[in-house]
């Protein structure tokens, strides 16, 4: 082998293993563990349970999906004998690939929440998910649930459309792009995904909080 040769192949062989060096930083980033927006509190959030405690546990929802229901039955019946040392944030997920009313309940759950009957408007929600989530427009429904919780009826219908409830549920969805969230319910707590594989041992997370 000529010193020509040589040098072509000292070249090449440089030349991947500089390569390879950029690739392996590009496929070996760090996977984010804590969302630090996930541990705190805005204004607009919805909470319940000990909002004095340092604890916060973030879920997001999505009105129309089946295992959020599911989610929202355990924590009611988990809260009849026991109530979390947390603050209990929901914010909205709506999955509107495969649930073609998500928004709109999310919209409606949020009119409520202004008038300050967002968790009597989830209430009614999940409750009778299996009626209002098979229909074509659900609105009326949604004015119905509103009439029984004694809503102002003129203001919860301007409400439901109005910008001020779609940029907060935007911007709900938007925070849980950023972290990562692509399927409902996810829940944060203190800042960190929550990994569980059975309703028993989120109820045993739930309660070992201090």
């Amino acid at each position: 082998m000529n010193s020509k040769n040589i040098l072509i192949w000292v070249g090449a062989t440089i030349l991947v293993f500089v390569v390879l060096f950029f690739v392996y930083q590009l496929t070996n980033v760090p996977v984010a563990t804590y969302f630090p927006e996930m541990n705190k509190i805005g204004t607009l959030d919805h909470t319940k349970w000990n909002k004095n405690s340092k604890n916060i546990l973030v879920e997001f929802t999505d009105f129309e999906c089946p295992a959020c229901r599911d989610r929202y039955l355990f924590l009611k019946d988990l809260e009849k004998t026991a109530t979390p040392n947390a603050v209990f944030v929901s914010r909205n997920f709506p999955l509107y690939q495969v649930h073609t009313l998500a928004f709109k309940a999310a919209y409606a759950v949020e009119a409520a929440g202004i008038q300050g009957k967002y968790w009597e408007m989830e209430d009614e929600l999940f409750q009778n998910q299996p009626q209002w989530s098979v229909l074509g427009d659900p609105n009326n429904y949604f004015i119905d649930l509103a009439k029984k919780l004694n809503l102002d009826i003129d203001k919860f219908k301007k409400d439901i459309d109005s910008k001020v409830v779609i940029d907060h549920v935007q911007a709900d969805m938007a925070q849980g792009n950023g972290a990562g969230v692509n399927s409902t319910p996810t829940f944060f707590l203190n800042g960190k995904i929550v990994n569980v594989n059975t309703l028993a041992e989120f109820k045993q997370l739930l309660l070992s909080l201090k």
